[in-house]
């Protein structure tokens, strides 16, 4: 009877520890996968932003957002952008993109170009509004500048003291910058190819209806002689009007300089 019961526990024991060493594989399996998660969603986030809004109610509203896609003064592209005012926002939807195309190459090469492109529709009407004892009273108002210090060239659109605003408006715009993630060793059924810098560009396109002070300009200069405008323009509409506007500016090879020499029109 000793020797049988010997012999069960013995099995028992067996048994038990085949299930915790199966146990702790897949423990340490989870683990490994975590990781990689963790890793790639990591290295994702450094090279892509996605913002996405949409606001609809009656009250008062304040947005602010600011782009820099380089350390360092004047480099890159970057953009600045306000929006405020009381009353009624029957649509704020937008979404923004920083450094947005990931593309993968036969190298084996994960590449992030360096671009924004913007997305956005605006409609609002001012009323002053109290809410819980505190009054606002502001007329709408929304800024915006992108400057992109590759091409040499800035777009701003200003739209302030508007008792009604409806607008739609698109921003693309991409600079010289490449970031390069190679594979390495690159595999033996792929062959190396030399990766060219992205063609600096800036598009921006305004579709308005303002009953209010619109303002909107463009420059670009030369980015080796910062003096040198060549070409600007700007237009400014007081009352209410329909505006439709488009800026396209490109280049092919630029060389940049240091210095802080772009401004908004």
């Amino acid at each position: 009877m000793a020797v049988i019961i010997n012999s069960r526990i013995k099995k028992i024991r067996r048994w038990k520890k085949k299930k915790m060493k199966k146990g702790l594989t897949m423990l340490v399996a989870a683990m490994v996968i975590t990781g990689l998660i963790c890793v790639i969603g990591s290295a994702a986030a450094a090279t892509n932003i996605w913002v996405e809004s949409n606001v609809r109610g009656v009250g008062h509203l304040t947005s602010e957002y600011e782009v820099d896609t380089e350390y360092g003064l004047a480099n890159g592209i970057e953009m600045q952008e306000l929006e405020s005012g009381s009353g009624l926002v029957t649509k704020q939807k937008w979404t923004l993109e920083v450094n947005p195309i990931g593309i993968e190459y036969d190298t084996g090469a994960e590449v992030c170009l360096e671009g924004l492109i913007e997305e956005k529709e605006f409609d609002v009407e001012y009323f002053p509004i109290t809410y819980q004892n505190h009054s606002y009273d502001q007329k709408w108002m929304e800024k915006k500048c992108v400057k992109n210090y590759d091409l040499g060239a800035v777009t701003d659109a200003n739209f302030i003291q508007c008792e009604k605003l409806q607008k739609k408006e698109s921003v693309v715009t991409f600079g010289n910058g490449v970031e390069m993630d190679q594979v390495w060793p690159i595999p033996a059924n792929k062959t190396y190819v030399t990766l060219a810098a992205g063609t600096p560009s800036i598009v921006q396109t305004v579709s308005a209806d303002v009953l209010g002070i619109s303002h909107i300009g463009f420059a670009a200069k030369d980015p080796n002689q910062h003096h040198h405008t060549i070409a600007y323009g700007r237009e400014e509409t007081i009352g209410q009007f329909s505006i439709e506007k488009t800026i396209e500016i490109k280049s092919t090879c630029l060389d940049a300089q240091i210095g802080d020499w772009l401004g908004c029109p």
